[in-house]
């Protein structure tokens, strides 16, 4: 490369990073300042002195940029008042201040239709500034004080005869240095009116283009010749101005002037200014760093405002919660949160504002498809140069995995606590149990008397319930026994003949409609565990009486098999808590239950092939739960003889209940050997009603 071309680029990179911190400032590029791509040097100084003189400039933003538009009605070239309408309603920042809000057109259009003042308009205009009836600085827009001011303004900047009375009078409004800016501020807008004028290849940019093009009123103002405007008397008054030798020495004073103060600024500038670009330089490079690290974490990074607005949204975030960064910007992180958790997003933004950084928060945030999700927040508050906390950098992770985890953990230790007090019960129970049916057995061949021996029977009748009750009250047992073939109605009314004694004490009427003696391959230990469970719901649920009903049909539609329906009309069950109904350990009764019945009895239906079903009501005339039970006709044992290990729908079946408590358990010594050995010595009848618990 040559020397000429290496200077050229070099040129061309400064320029280039010249144009993006005007445009990083105004919010758009203007073409004011791509006059000189040729010698970067001297958009660098246009550039200082527009710093200096106009951005920079501590007057209210909105007030500079209505009276830089208001001046430049009076420009023969129409750039100036074009391009700084767009920023007034908009189209880029208020004299570079992206915190003052852009106006209307219907605020604009009055101030574009305004006229210089003359003679009696002038004097209430200058009466009005010397009165000191000005109230509070600055003035609302398109207010009469403003008015005065932009007129007493007009009058100094286009040195009309009446120029040293508008300037006693904006004397009388402003104090010493804030009448120094204004003055300072009307020598860039003379500075840039005049660059507009020697510079004919000027042009609008497309904004503003558009704008023109869409909007006749704004586009007959702005485009109007300065002569054209009705009643505007400024026309004679720039050709009299022109012509006058001495106003033309006057205006190559104050250029001059512009020009001393211009070169004095970038004096001190220039340093700084070479300091501030390898700062920057060293500061992109870091940005550059974190920019890739936030992009490629696998935690969601956000920020926000302290409004809650998004500001940004990394690829961790789109791959969880589906939204995409153009849907979130700009977008409330309510958009997130639950609608009852909202409350949670003012505790947070009150600890960020204070400067407070907030750990680990767990809470619940929903995704764009609705699903919500366990998450873990650390919110950090992002603050500015001078230590104000201007927003917040969320750090989310999903914990939902975690927290599915520990609820599976937790439920594993209830069962496996649960296994290890059924082992420890089966084995307590069963061994007086056992001595005391030996001692019934060796009794009854001494009972010759009628009334003795129907005495004996009753009590073999009623250690069979103990049986059954210390069955039923462990919430699952083993059974060794293989499936065979039975019929639920028989099932069924075995179950009513232990519990009817039961409900006829509590005042509860058992109605029967045994429609099937159909017979399948079933466990029938198991379906006996399934009906004593729901039968023992429903008298808790009767506390008072009622009426039991269970049936046994065939089914109606296809698949074939049977029905089993248990109804009461008890107090019913919640709505809410009905999908918690089969889940283990969930029971609503405080101090009765174990909350394993319903669970249980779900896990014996589906690992015989069928399913069970839940309704429930809670209405003042109309209230009771209904579970309806249906098992094929080939259940899961009619084809395998053991069944599935487990069923279709992914749910532990009977097989597995059995394993759990049989993995889990504390180990009882010799119970197992001991309970062989004591049924070996056991008659058929003994057995059967000590059962293998």
């Amino acid at each position: 490369m040559v020397a000429g071309e290496s200077v050229t680029s070099k040129r061309r990179k400064m320029t280039t990073q010249l144009e993006s911190r005007i445009a990083a400032r105004f919010g758009v590029l203007p073409n004011f300042f791509r006059l000189t791509t040729d010698d970067s040097k001297i958009t660098e100084n246009l550039w200082e002195f527009a710093q200096f003189a106009y951005l920079d400039n501590p007057l209210p933003s909105l007030l500079k940029e209505r009276l830089f538009v208001y001046l430049s009605l009076f420009c023969k070239v129409r750039y100036c008042i074009a391009r700084h309408v767009g920023f007034l309603i908009g189209l880029g920042h208020p004299a570079g201040d992206p915190q003052c809000p852009p106006q209307t057109l219907d605020e604009v259009l009055p101030l574009l239709r305004g006229n210089l003042p003359f003679n009696s308009d002038l004097d209430q205009a200058l009466a009005l500034c010397e009165g000191l009836g000005m109230g509070s600085f600055p003035p609302e827009p398109d207010s009469a004080q403003e008015g005065a001011i932009f007129a007493c303004a007009a009058h100094v900047f286009l040195r009309t005869p009446d120029a040293s009375r508008a300037l006693h009078a904006l004397k009388c409004v402003f104090d010493e240095k804030t009448l120094e800016y204004t003055k300072l501020l009307l020598a860039f807008i003379r500075t840039a009116h005049y660059w507009t004028e020697i510079h004919p290849a000027l042009v609008l940019e497309d904004d503003i283009n558009q704008l023109l093009a869409t909007h006749e009123a704004i586009a007959a103002c702005v485009l109007a010749d300065p002569d054209a405007l009705p009643d505007n008397k400024l026309a004679h008054l720039i050709s009299e101005d022109l012509t006058s030798l001495r106003d033309l020495n006057e205006r190559h004073l104050r250029l001059e002037q512009d020009y001393e103060l211009l070169g004095t600024e970038h004096q001190r500038t220039e340093n700084r200014l070479f300091e501030r670009e390898q700062m920057l330089e060293d500061s992109s490079k870091r940005l550059g760093e974190l920019a890739a690290i936030v992009e490629s974490s696998d935690d969601v990074i956000v920020s926000k405002d302290l409004n809650g607005i998004i500001k940004s949204w990394n690829a961790a975030a789109v791959r969880l919660f589906g939204y995409s960064a153009e849907e979130m910007i700009g977008t409330s992180i309510l958009k997130l949160i639950p609608e009852d958790l909202h409350s949670d997003e003012k505790t947070i933004m009150e600890n960020i504002r204070a400067g407070r950084r907030v750990d680990h928060f767990e809470t619940v945030r929903r995704t764009k498809s609705g699903q919500l999700l366990d998450v873990s927040l650390t919110i950090s508050p992002i603050k500015d140069e001078h230590g104000r906390v201007i927003g917040a950098s969320k750090i989310l992770r999903d914990v939902s995995t975690r927290k599915r985890i520990e609820q599976a953990l937790l439920q594993a230790e209830k069962i496996a606590a649960t296994g290890r007090m059924a082992a420890t019960i089966a084995h307590e129970i069963n061994n007086p149990l056992e001595a005391v049916m030996n001692l019934m057995y060796l009794l009854r061949p001494m009972i010759a008397d009628p009334a003795g021996i129907s005495y004996f029977e009753s009590v073999e009748a009623e250690l069979g319930r103990v049986s059954h009750i210390a069955k039923q009250t462990l919430g699952y047992y083993r059974e060794h026994a293989a499936a065979s073939s039975a019929s639920i109605g028989e099932i069924v009314l075995h179950a009513i003949t232990i519990y009817e004694p039961r409900c006829t004490a509590t005042g509860i009427e058992i109605q029967k409609a045994i429609n099937s003696s159909r017979k399948i391959v079933l466990r029938r230990g198991e379906m006996m565990q399934v009906v004593s469970n729901l039968v023992m719901n429903s008298i808790y649920a009767m506390q008072a009486g009622g009426v039991l009903s269970i049936s046994v049909e065939e089914a109606v539609k296809s698949p074939d098999g049977i029905v089993l329906t248990i109804q009461d009309n008890g107090v019913g069950i919640e709505e809410s808590d009905l999908p918690r109904g089969f889940e283990a350990f969930f029971t609503t009764r405080a101090t009765v239950g174990t909350g394993i019945g319903l669970f249980v009895a779900k896990q014996f239906v589906e690992g015989h092939g069928g399913k069970i079903e839940i309704e429930s009501r809670q209405n003042v005339e109309d209230h009771g739960t209904t579970v309806r039970v249906f098992l094929p006709i080939s259940t899961e044992y009619d084809s395998s003889g053991e069944g599935a290990r487990q069923g279709s729908n992914g749910q532990l079946n009977a097989e597995d209940v059995r394993a759990s408590v049989s993995t889990t358990a504390a180990p009882v010594p010799n119970s197992a050997k001991k309970e062989d050995e004591a049924n070996a010595a056991l008659g058929p009848r003994q057995i059967r009603l000590i059962g293998a618990i």
